[in-house]
Order: structure tokens, then sequence, then C-alpha cells
């Protein structure tokens, strides 16, 4: 038994990420396509439903049965090939998702380092403050990932659970590159994933971020100019970092640590706790999105 069968006028690996999105909220998917051999590797792992393929890639094991093939790759977290005439769809569950199921941040693997000034703080930071305000479980999607400096503890809830994130790097949750960000987050919605926004942070737009926003769904566009803390006001936006000199006022500060939250190395903190920027601070702004007090400001 599968719910959905994802083919038609989408790219081989485009179909593969839209099933996957499926599969990473407890669905079973199956399609249609003949993905790279490097589209199947990134998906190994990123399952959970069921994700089976036909006509069945040679580097994964192969069913003519479909329940069988179904069962396997629940029980196995893995996708399938599946040899068999296409089947009837059958819904089976609501759509769900947790963000710390049996380890942390499952689906995202390693990302890019934090630096000063890395051209993603500032979007990460503006997502932070964003996501933690809301009363919901969001799902993040993205191209492009930072690295945690550690990883958090899991939450063996089997229902959609947000946690409050310990640094800005922690904002994305599902991380497959070459798999598109917006073909995996489009399987999400298709589903009927309803308990929280799903975001999409883009390497360019495209027929499926369009889609994506027309299902409900949010998108950041990194090679368009925009400001992507309009998000929710706008659905798709663009990101164009700026860079000025910060100041830190200590009357405005509370010594919260809000602002070392974005991993930035150029945010030290003193021994009176009030945050200090050093001289290989490039005033990319991060610290001041996340600072909720006004205690860091342009100059």
């Amino acid at each position: 038994m599968v719910e959905y069968i994802v083919d038609g006028d989408y790219g081989e690996d485009e179909k593969l990420a839209i099933a996957l999105g499926l599969s990473i909220t407890f669905r079973r998917a199956l399609a249609v396509a003949r993905p790279s051999p490097e589209a199947v590797k990134a998906a190994v792992g990123g399952v959970w439903g069921a994700l089976l393929i036909t006509p069945c890639p040679p580097e994964l094991p192969c069913f003519k049965d479909l329940q069988e093939a179904a069962d396997y790759s629940e029980a196995y977290s893995t996708p399938v090939g599946y040899e068999g005439p296409l089947p009837a769809t059958e819904r089976r569950r609501v759509s769900t998702f947790n963000k710390h199921y049996l380890r942390p941040w499952r689906w995202a693997r390693a990302g890019e380092e934090p630096a000063v000034g890395h051209r993603l703080l500032p979007l990460m930071a503006c997502l932070y403050q964003k996501l933690k305000a809301l009363d919901a479980t969001p799902v993040v999607i993205s191209d492009v990932r930072l690295q945690p400096r550690s990883a958090g503890s899991p939450d063996y809830m089997v229902i959609p659970t947000w946690h409050s994130p310990s640094e800005v790097a922690e904002v994305v949750d599902v991380y497959l590159p070459p798999l598109k960000a917006a073909a995996i987050a489009l399987g999400v919605l298709a589903g009927g994933y309803s308990a929280g926004p799903v975001v999409a942070i883009a390497k360019a737009r495209d027929r499926l971020v369009e889609e994506l926003a027309k299902l409900g769904g949010y998108a950041v566009v990194l090679d368009e100019g925009g400001d992507p803390c309009q998000l929710f006001e706008r659905r798709v936006v663009g990101y164009s970092p700026d860079q000025r000199r910060y100041v830190v006022d200590p009357s405005l500060c509370d010594r919260c640590g809000d602002c070392l939250k974005t991993g930035c190395p150029a945010v030290a903190p003193t021994p009176g706790g009030v945050p200090q920027l050093l001289q290989t601070c490039t005033g990319c702004g991060a610290c001041a999105l996340v600072c909720t007090r006004g205690a860091i400001r342009p100059e």
C-alpha cells in the first residue's frame, strides 16, 4: 500500500526529492523516476515512512511485491526499488514530523562551517527570531546550512515537537544535497503537513518555489535581493545581506546572551556579561537581528 505516487512534469531527481519529503513526514510514497546515483545516495538515511522508486535503481534492494517493499523501506529507513505494476493509492495516516526522533537533526547532514561575517549568518539569525516566536512546529529545508557547534539532545516523542534552538545554526532541519530544498518542501506540504510553516531556502527561484508558495509554503531565494525577515508577510523573499559597523549599548543590554547564539566568533562575552564586538567583526548584523533589546545597533 502506498499513499502517493509522484510522477508528471518534474525532473527525475525532483520527483525523488518530492517523494522523500512525503516520506520524512511519515508518508508512504512511490516515485516514478530514474534519479541520478547522487540523488539516490542523498535519500539513503532520509526516509521515515516509506520511499519506493520505480524502475528499481541498480544500487537499491528491489521488490516485486508492493507491501514487502513498503515494509522493508519503513523498517530500515531506506529507499527501495519496486518492479510491480503501479498500485492504487490509499491514505494511511496523518502527516507529521519530529525534529528529534532517534537522533538530533536526523536529516540535516554536515553543513558549512560558521565564520566571522559568514554570508548565511544574517539569514539564519532572522529565521531564528521569526520561528522561535511561533506556537507551531516549523520545518526548514535548505540548500545551504551552517554547521552547529554541538549536537542537541534527542526527544523521543513521536509527535510534532518544537525545541528552542541553542544557536542560530540549528534552524535548518533538512539538508540533503543535491536534492533541492524546494522539492522536498513541496512533498512535505503535498502530504498535508499542517503543524507549522514549511520553509525552503533555495539557491535560485524556479517552478518548484512558485508551486511551494501556492500550496502554502514559504521560500527564501538566495540569488535574489530582498529582506528574509519579511518571509511571513510576502511568502517568497530574497536575501541581500548588508554590512555596516555595529556597536553595543551597555545601558540597553540585560546580559541575556542571545547574541552569542549566532555562533559568530566576533561576538565575545566579557566578565560583566555585556557582549563585545571584536575587531574581526565584518558588520553582517546577525547579532543585532537576534538582540530583542536593541542593545546592538548600527553605529
